[in-house]
């Protein structure tokens, strides 16, 4: 699937992981605009409304526990996927009592698992999105059944290292 006029903003601190689900996200076609605080989602719902929310739970001195109902009865928060290392039973039933709240998915995730909860989030709350090409029309995914995208690829413990993708007209130059 691809995210075409899918506007997400990602809620979390932790800027590594922030930098690597936009770094997915954008290249299939996601707008994506990132807050590493609740204060900072609020400005953000405030300036523009996102199609979808991302959201961890524990943001330091924030909790999505707290912040994420006072969200909603402020009327700013938008479909959520709550996105954590942490998630219970209760509290996925706790996160799942907001309305706005459509899912939850616990960390570590595989970027395939976050965009099939994302679709599946942006159907039930009415939206959609379309199917993934590259410019040239193919698919942008690595050979099928492998489970990594291209540009990746897995070590001998099992790691999976992304590495930039290269136009081969550019491969064997460096900038000066």
């Amino acid at each position: 699937m691809t995210g075409e006029g899918v506007d997400v903003l990602i809620v979390d601190n932790d800027e590594r992981i922030v930098e690597l689900v936009a770094w997915f996200l954008e290249r299939r076609g996601y707008a994506v605009r990132s807050a590493d605080s609740f204060d900072g989602a609020r400005l953000a719902l405030k300036e523009r409304r996102p199609t979808l929310m991302l959201s961890d739970v524990d943001l330091g001195a924030q909790n999505a526990c707290e912040e994420l109902p006072r969200l909603d009865q402020e009327g700013l928060l938008p479909p959520t996927l709550v996105v954590s290392g942490f998630l219970t039973a209760e509290l996925r039933a706790e996160l799942l009592a907001l309305e706005p709240v459509l899912d939850t998915l616990a960390k570590p995730f595989e970027f395939e698992e976050l965009e099939r909860r994302m679709v599946a989030c942006l159907a039930q709350a009415g939206e959609t999105s379309s199917t993934p090409s590259t410019p040239g029309g193919h698919s942008s995914q690595a050979p099928a059944g492998s489970g990594l995208r291209a540009g990746e690829s897995e070590d001998e413990e099992g790691w999976i290292e992304v590495r930039p993708m290269v136009s081969p007209e550019l491969r064997g130059t460096r900038p000066e």
